[in-house]
């Protein structure tokens, strides 16, 4: 594999970064939350960069280019589900993994048809109204799917849609880190940046480490899928379960090296941590990722350093 994404792919992540920022960056999904019609306004956008028109399922390039555009989604907390958005079906459907027990996804309400289904391919449904969000702890957009009508749902689209949110994921702790380098060199105690002192440079140089592996394996399995498409249902799932664990932690040490403004909504790291609690809990957490992967490995074996059950 080559973890170097591929020039088109950055060039469209440069183009999708610049694009974000202008709609005003995180502050964007500050307003939205008092005024959800301003995320029309990332649908034009969307087509002028003309990600309405990729396909990340055609080839390897299209697929990483898809990928990198989420990162930078992440990074800015973009209030709109990008990745079902890109992997729509032939009616212009978006896509998305839901929980077993109820049909929620972010940003229900911007589409008048979804097409969802559930992580172990057990089950796949259209559904065709969608309550307004519910303003839960859950996520601010997150709202419920109802009138489900089973259908074929590829079970290689699901694992594409989870692919891209793991990389949406890893563009908002990448900029997590961001935010609390600057942080933790502009705040002054005891006469100097708290950035000086070896337990905050410490805890910081954990949290990079932790987001540079994240971005490592998500490069490995963008590689995997575009090779063996549903085969690597393994390493998408253990790409989310990393994903999940990186975020705990790295969220957590950004927020407190923010001390009590890291829970301050005026600081984006408030909104940043905030509005990822979707990506983060569905269509499920940590334990059932956990879970999942056990049972794909069993299922499809895995790919790695030692063979399945071997001893190092």
């Amino acid at each position: 594999m080559n973890p170097v994404l591929p020039e088109e792919a950055v060039q469209v992540a440069d183009a999708a970064r610049r694009a974000f920022n202008d709609l005003g960056g995180v502050e964007l999904a500050r307003h939205s939350e008092l005024d959800p019609q301003q995320r029309e306004k990332i649908v034009g956008v969307l087509g002028q960069l003309g990600l309405d028109a990729l396909d990340p399922r055609s080839d390897p390039i299209s697929l990483a280019a898809a990928a990198a555009s989420c990162a930078e989604a992440g990074r800015v907390a973009l209030p709109y589900p990008l990745a079902a958005s890109l992997v729509r079906d032939s009616e212009g459907r978006p896509t998305a993994a839901i929980p077993e027990s109820l049909a929620r996804v972010d940003h229900a309400d911007l589409f008048s048809e979804w097409r969802v289904g559930t992580l172990d391919g057990s089950a796949g449904f259209v559904a065709s109204d969608a309550t307004g969000p519910l303003h839960t702890r859950l996520g601010p957009f997150v709202g419920t799917l109802s009138d489900l009508r089973p259908a074929a749902v590829s079970a290689t689209d699901i694992l594409c849609q989870q692919l891209l949110v793991s990389w949406t994921v890893l563009g908002a702790l990448e900029n997590a880190v961001n935010l609390a380098t600057f942080h933790v060199n502009s705040r002054i105690q005891f006469g100097k940046p708290i950035a000086t002192f070896q337990a905050v440079q410490f805890q910081l140089a954990d949290a990079a480490v932790t987001v540079a592996g994240l971005r490592e394996l998500a490069g490995f399995t963008l590689w995997r899928y575009s090779s063996v498409g549903e085969a690597a249902r393994a390493d998408v799932f253990a790409l989310r379960l990393h994903a999940l664990e990186s975020a705990r932690a790295v969220f957590r040490t950004c927020q407190q090296l923010h001390g009590a403004a890291g829970v301050c909504d005026e600081y984006d790291i408030s909104v940043l941590t905030r509005m990822m609690q979707p990506a983060l809990r569905l269509p499920v957490g940590i334990e059932q990722t956990a879970a999942l992967l056990a049972d794909a490995v069993v299922m499809d074996g895995f790919a790695g350093l030692f063979p399945l059950g071997g001893r190092a």
